[in-house]
């Protein structure tokens, strides 16, 4: 290849050259895109074919055009002589068709094969649209029209609300950059507090606004446009009195969320009315009365009238759609649960956010130790955290990140938090112990025994360099954790052996660590917080030993190899990579043999 020849663009130019004498060949002479036509399409085509087509309507007109990522992004059709926007579905502003989904695939190796199919899915497209037989899409694919329909001034409207009937009053918070809707105060009141407990109480002040739910999800040409459409809607949806309700109590803007069921699951989507602006100095509502002598019928026509009206997308927070979209059956039983996380280190912070990541509805973290420097490389905390407790920053950034999820905290030693009169573990119905020593977990076992009601308890470790890691989940019922520990809490059972002294220290007083990093951590504290799930969901027997094992070769170049015992019990997963289960307690002779 020449020097200085860019293989990308050298690739590029053979596709290209491909596709033109293929069309050569079957005696087709597409005009070429000029600079102007490419124009508009925003300038991201380099190269574009028009196309003069005949139809079962008329003559039309259609570009092929390419991406300088072509072959390897598909080239993209867009028809010229089109009706106006949102006539039709699937038919961007610009007339770039939207044929196929984002993930779909072309053969990279046959450039022409690709366009020819997806000219043949536009001709098939078209006459379908010429027939009238898509418009459902418009109802199926709501939310993207709805975006494409948007109109006034942006906002970032957040959904707290449940997306289902009944139309209803609702809540809202109003930021300078964003909008909270809740289906009540204190939903709201707690999202609040955990996404910005910056914001003084005086300014959570909450507004009412309006859900109404529709039986039918609207086309564009229904989309409202003016205040008397968003009226109008609500009126059909029987729920037009809150609204004039509403207007007496209006401030800057009324806000209207509609709601519908579509075939992918609900849709919710924003119409604003805005109040009319003073005209020299005037308020036009009021004109010519008292401001509370106002009669209904022209408040009705001055608020509700011809003006504008805005629509604004949606971004949905609610819990079901936050974790899983509304396809998990498994939230509604994660978000009544309480899980405790003892320790909030490298192993017990990383499950702690997963747990809260995966729809745990309330999470309680407990640990004494300061986050320091040492930590950042393998903790879900970075460097601003450090000097402050683990359990704060960690609540913070759960907080935050899911305001949803409520966590508390106790910055103290598990035992205190278990001997205190308070009991703050004694309703919980899941235990994560990521502490890894003895007197504590030794502790946390008796005082799991005493325990007149029974709930599980996930044991989560890893071995040195995190060459292999263990989850174990004991519920109770005559189960122990010290039924696979020797009387110093050494497990019987270790995946690893090492010729040398693993463990490193710092230079001061008894700072020892464990070496290993976040990539090969990460596999454990998986491990141990699917275990915690499985155990919540009552998918996982007590006394369930899991141990997952890295890659063999990762675990020869940091110096070790695999126990007798491991070699005994699992020969068949000594390549590592993979995660064996077990019963916890059984002895290894017992299992080898």
């Amino acid at each position: 290849m020449p020097e200085g020849v860019d293989p990308l663009a050298q690739r590029f130019n053979s596709a290209v050259s491909v596709v033109e004498s293929c069309w050569q060949q079957a005696g087709l002479r597409p005009l070429r895109l000029d600079a102007r036509q490419l124009a508009s399409y925003g300038g991201r085509f380099p190269i574009g074919w028009r196309f003069d087509c005949d139809f079962s309507d008329r003559r039309r007109r259609l570009d092929v055009l390419v991406t300088a990522a072509f072959p390897f992004a598909p080239a993209r059709i867009a028809l010229v002589d089109r009706p106006s926007f949102l006539t039709w579905p699937h038919v961007e502003r610009d007339g770039v068709l939207c044929l196929v989904p984002d993930h779909a695939t072309f053969p990279i190796d046959d450039p022409y094969a690709g366009i020819a199919e997806l000219l043949e899915m536009t001709f098939d497209l078209i006459e379908a649209l010429i027939r009238g037989e898509r418009d459902a899409d418009f109802q199926s694919e709501f939310l993207t029209y709805w975006h494409h329909a948007g109109r006034g001034r942006a906002r970032t409207i957040l959904s707290l609300i449940e997306p289902a009937p009944p139309s209803r009053i609702v809540r809202l918070w109003e930021g300078a950059r964003r909008t909270i809707v809740a289906d009540n105060d204190d939903t709201l009141r707690d999202w609040l507090r955990n996404f910005a407990p910056a914001i003084p109480a005086a300014e959570l002040r909450f507004n009412s606004g309006l859900l109404v739910w529709m039986d039918v999800v609207p086309l564009p040409s229904e989309y409202p446009s003016s205040a008397k459409d968003v009226y109008d809607i609500a009126a059909r949806a029987g729920v037009a009195a809150h609204l004039d309700e509403l207007a007496r109590e209006m401030r800057q803007r009324l806000i209207v969320m509609l709601g519908a069921s579509t075939e992918n699951g609900p849709a919710l989507a924003t119409t604003v009315v805005n109040r009319p602006k003073l005209v020299r100095g005037s308020d036009p509502l009021i004109a010519g009365f008292r401001p509370s002598r106002v009669p209904e019928n022209v408040l009705h026509a001055r608020v509700f009238g011809g003006n504008a009206a805005d629509r604004t997308s949606v971004e949905r927070v609610d819990p079901t759609w936050v974790h899983g979209r509304d396809r998990d059956p498994r939230i509604l039983t994660l978000r009544g649960a309480t899980v405790a996380v003892l320790g909030c280190g490298s192993v017990g912070g990383p499950v702690a956010m997963t747990l809260a990541r995966a729809g745990v509805g309330k999470l309680i973290l407990v640990d004494k130790q300061t986050f320091t420097g040492a930590n950042v490389g393998r903790h879900p905390l970075g460097v601003g955290s450090i000097g402050a407790a683990k359990t704060i920053e960690l609540a913070k950034r759960i907080r935050s990140d899911l305001p949803h999820v409520e966590v508390g905290f106790h910055n103290a030693l598990v035992q205190n938090v278990l001997l205190g009169a308070e009991g703050p573990l004694a309703g919980v119905d899941l235990i994560v112990s990521a502490l890894g020593d003895w007197p504590s977990e030794s502790l946390l076992d008796e005082w799991q025994a005493v325990q007149t009601r029974r709930f599980p308890i996930v044991y989560g470790w890893a071995e040195p360099h995190a060459a292999a890691g263990h989850a174990i989940i004991v519920s109770g019922g005559g189960d122990r954790l010290r039924d696979g520990l020797d009387a110093t809490g050494s497990p019987h059972l270790v995946a690893t052996r090492w010729a040398q002294e693993t463990r490193r220290y710092e230079p001061a007083c008894g700072a020892a660590f464990d070496p290993y990093g976040p990539v090969e951590l990460g596999f454990i504290t998986s491990m141990v917080a699917q275990t915690a799930l499985d155990a919540l969901l009552g998918e996982l027997a007590s006394a369930t030993h899991r141990i997952w094992l890295a890659r063999r070769a990762f675990v020869e170049a940091v110096g070790g190899t695999w126990s007798d015992e491991l070699r005994a019990i699992a020969p068949q997963a000594l390549d590592g990579a993979t995660m064996i289960e077990r019963l916890w307690g059984s002895a290894v002779k017992d299992l080898a043999a």
